[in-house]
């Protein structure tokens, strides 16, 4: 059996690395078959990824039909998923840091450190994960189970905007920013919510919280402008 998951976690990543590296992108679709061959992996752990892909949201089962789909992407549907990120990821880190101790907040600044290390190597992958470990850590420190599957379906989703708008995961993004513009560096964002979660500071930790995915969600949307706080009801 943990062999199996093994091959399942393996599968799950390589799919995820196919996204990052545009090999996979919105609109296409997947085949399990196709997809083992690719891989060069048994058909079940494929069949076993792409169906816990399936239940974040990261990619869709086609009704009546074999395999899968990369969601086509909108204005709209980011704005929806971003709204609510900054809703419950707020009161995430709002609860995380009303109830944190020492230990707690140690993790969340090792898991910030070590993704200064990545972000700054432009290791892509392993950037991926930390970011996510990061997000996930908060949202299970506030210990409330349904708050924590609601943020890890938004998480995931939103990654398919991420992986295609952020500038440090793609290329034509990055080149288009013009010399001179402010960079984003997303690990000090980060470090600001460790900062107010280590501190017991539930108002600095939402704010910052809502502050980070206000600026993500506005750097994908220009990337060539600075660094703003503007999300409708969450202007800043």
């Amino acid at each position: 059996m943990a062999e199996r998951s093994g091959a399942s976690d393996r599968a799950f990543q390589k799919i995820i690395g196919l996204v990052l590296s545009h090999e996979l992108k919105p609109g296409d679709r997947i085949y399990e078959t196709n997809l083992a061959e690719e891989l060069d992996m048994s058909r079940t752990p494929v069949r076993e990824a792409l169906t816990r892909l399936a239940s974040t949201g990261f990619i869709e089962k086609m009704p009546k039909q074999k395999g899968y789909l990369i969601p086509t992407l909108s204005p709209d549907d980011m704005e929806q998923i971003y709204y609510m990120r900054i809703t419950l990821e707020g009161k995430a880190a709002r609860i995380a840091a009303r109830i944190a101790d020492k230990r707690m907040a140690e993790t969340l600044a090792r898991i910030n450190e070590e993704e200064k290390k990545r972000y700054l190597a432009n290791e892509k992958d392993e950037y991926a994960a930390l970011n996510e470990k990061f997000h996930m850590a908060i949202a299970k420190m506030s210990g409330n189970t349904y708050l924590y599957r609601y943020i890890q379906q938004l998480f995931w989703r939103s990654n398919l905007y991420v992986f295609f708008f952020m500038s440090f995961y793609n290329l034509a993004q990055l080149n288009r920013v013009q010399p001179g513009s402010q960079t984003r560096l997303s690990y000090e964002e980060h470090h600001k919510i460790v900062e107010a979660i280590a501190a017991n500071d539930p108002v600095a930790a939402e704010k910052a919280m809502q502050e980070h995915l206000v600026i993500a969600y506005n750097s994908m949307l220009n990337p060539q402008k600075s660094p703003h706080m503007s999300f409708g009801e969450f202007d800043m």
